[in-house]
């Protein structure tokens, strides 16, 4: 497919959308480290950040680079190309910033988190006395900032490939002259 001269590069381009999608979860850690609260105790909020930033940011990402192509035409595997870069430039940073979060800013919010986690298990009906402790101390292997950190670089691929999947449905358009030039015989 031809693109335009003054189109960005895809890597340029998703690095953008990435700091714009990582910026909105950076700017709710902070809000909570200020407000003095534990974002596990707010999930409904937390939620509706992260939904919100990554669809509103996938969308606008793939929208705009399938406007940058050659007459506004891009097909589901290119749209989808785009919200998979926008994806992982922002887990690198999601991930830098984890890492400087809890090593240098709030080192024990991840002792609150385990704590939070550790009072959500007691709580569960679902097991007995002895499979929680188990599992409560099946926690402290993976509870460390490096932990979080890779959680942090999977756990937003494996969102962002999710919402894209969706989303790339909507924003692709294909173009009337290819799609009917495979029938022509």
């Amino acid at each position: 497919m031809e693109y335009q001269e003054n189109e960005t590069p895809l890597w340029l381009h998703a690095l953008k959308f990435g700091i714009i999608y990582a910026a909105a979860i950076i700017i709710l850690d902070l809000v909570f480290l200020i407000a003095g609260v534990n974002r596990g105790e707010h999930p409904l909020i937390d939620s509706v950040v992260l939904l919100t930033s990554s669809v509103t940011t996938l969308f606008l990402g793939m929208k705009i680079r399938r406007d940058q192509q050659v007459n506004g035409f891009s097909k589901y595997s290119e749209v989808l190309k785009t919200a998979l870069f926008i994806g992982v430039m922002a887990s690198i940073i999601l991930a830098a910033w984890k890492f400087i979060f809890y090593k240098f800013i709030n080192p024990e919010e991840l002792l609150k988190e385990i704590e939070t986690a550790k009072k959500a298990i007691l709580e569960m009906d679902y097991f007995d006395e002895d499979k929680k402790m188990e599992i409560i101390g099946a926690m402290k292997d993976k509870n460390s900032a490096e932990s979080k950190i890779s959680g942090q670089l999977f756990g937003v691929n494996f969102y962002v490939l999710i919402v894209s999947l969706i989303i790339a449905i909507f924003v692709q358009k294909r173009n009337p002259e290819d799609t009917y030039k495979s029938l022509d015989m």
